[in-house]
């Protein structure tokens, strides 16, 4: 993290070459997206800055990537059955008419981000069901190498937009600069959502219809409500998940009215980087000291190979040829254990990001199998799954390529509350009270980041 002494000194050339360049790019002529991408010094962006009441957050620390994106240049939402091919239409239009131009030659593209809900007909309540956001502001770091893009659409008055854009870059670089509260505190736990005994009630019906054949699998979600002393703080969150689960993908998502969905979650639902597509089967679950064995039990192996299968044979149309791993790996993730497949394949020309995800989403390791027929027992249950919990987020640049996660290990962040997402899969070898236990050490990793 930069001091804020020395990024003062940095701003003031910093906010004269972007003043000089935004005439010069094209800003005032023409309709469609300008961005303008700015070099900015090496480690100052690293996390989730302290103090940006709404942003959106994604990163990759395997891959070395990170994005912060602060205000909306352009955005659409959409809900239903086609809502992702509708986010990939209004993509393929805004990149019709977009000038881009990386004045320090950093390599790095204009980025939008993009998540969605489990359902395709939730809607309402902390995030709207699916969206797609190009940011007016994007910090960027790729390799170690950190960027600043500035867009905006149709920029007709060059000053009205560079006044917006030196806004959002000072309160930016103000939380760049800013310290991080990350004080321990204690939680109170409020309550579940269903309590055990419905929960375990539940669990025993879904086991009683996989046994009667009328589904493979099903994935059983629950929310447990605490409270702190005070408000947690997003930041301090994301970092502790950070240290605790390096090699997890985090994200956040702050809206208008104090609310922040974040997580970090393990979980790739796909990836798309010059015409290579990968997609992850997490699923199989073991936490205890017999950890190893119970991966390799009936229960485990069954739920696994439903997810392998059901990847497979979602990327299969869309691929010239798959890789397939003979057998899972295993993952671990400090408590936990859990087996994992990455499913390779060259994708057919014309194929997107966002019809891969449309394909892939729901796997069976987030709803249940065959999916039509989990997705209506789960409705007829009266399962709620908020925000992004089990939908994905992630991100797509200027050329198509991209990433989405699944949104795992996550909460919603509200002053002093806090909401909490777990699940479990219920297979026909599943008992109830063990699947209870897992839910509960899942949601220890987000408790344990919350208490600090």
């Amino acid at each position: 993290m930069m001091h804020s002494t020395a990024l003062r000194h940095f701003s003031a050339p910093f906010e004269q070459r972007l003043a000089e360049a935004l005439p010069r790019v094209g800003g005032g002529r023409g309709r469609g997206l300008l961005s303008i991408t700015l070099a900015l010094p090496e480690g100052l962006f690293s996390g989730l800055p302290s103090g940006l009441a709404e942003h959106q957050y994604w990163a990759s620390p395997v891959d070395g990537m990170e994005f912060l994106g602060v205000g909306r240049a352009a955005s659409i939402e959409t809900q239903g059955e086609g809502r992702l091919r509708a986010l990939d239409a209004a993509f393929a239009e805004y990149r019709r008419w977009w000038r881009a131009s990386d004045e320090d030659g950093c390599g790095m593209l204009p980025v939008a981000l993009a998540g969605f809900a489990f359902d395709h007909q939730d809607g309402g309540g902390v995030l709207p069901n699916a969206r797609l956001t190009i940011p007016r502001l994007l910090v960027q770091r790729r390799a170690g190498q950190c960027a600043v893009t500035f867009s905006c659409d149709s920029c007709i008055d060059p000053e009205l937009t560079l006044a917006g854009w030196l806004a959002d870059w000072r309160r930016t670089a103000a939380a760049l600069a800013s310290e991080i509260d990350s004080a321990p505190q204690e939680i109170h736990r409020l309550d579940s959502l269903p309590a055990d005994e419905p929960w375990l009630a539940l669990a025993a019906q879904a086991v009683a219809d996989i046994r009667a054949g009328r589904l493979a699998k099903l994935v059983l979600a629950r929310r447990v409500r605490v409270q702190g002393q005070r408000d947690f703080e997003p930041a301090a969150l994301l970092a502790r998940l950070g240290e605790r689960y390096p090699d997890c993908f985090r994200f956040s998502h702050a809206e208008a009215g104090g609310k922040t969905f974040l997580g970090a979650t393990p979980e790739r639902l796909v990836t798309l980087r010059r015409g290579q597509a990968s997609s992850a089967a997490l699923a199989g679950t073991a936490w205890d000291a017999d950890s190893l064995e119970r991966l390799n039990d009936a229960k485990n192996l069954q739920e696994h190979r439903l997810v392998v299968a059901a990847i497979v044979r979602a990327l299969e149309p869309a691929c010239r040829f798959l890789e397939i791993p003979a057998q899972p790996e295993v993952l671990p993730l400090r408590e936990l254990r859990h087996l994992k497949s990455t499913i390779k394949g060259s994708v057919k020309p014309g194929t997107t990001l966002l019809d891969l995800a449309e394909r892939l989403h729901p796997t069976p390791a987030v709803g249940g199998w065959p999916g039509n027929l989990a997705r209506d027992w789960l409705a007829r249950q009266g399962e709620q799954r908020p925000a992004w919990y089990s939908g994905a987020t992630g991100w797509l640049d200027f050329d198509g390529d991209g990433d989405f996660a699944v949104a795992l290990r996550c909460a919603t962040l509200h002053g002093k509350r806090a909401e909490l997402y777990a699940g479990a899969g219920i297979v026909a070898a599943s008992e109830p009270h063990r699947e209870l236990a897992e839910i509960e050490a899942k949601l220890g990793a987000m408790l344990g980041a919350l208490r600090g």
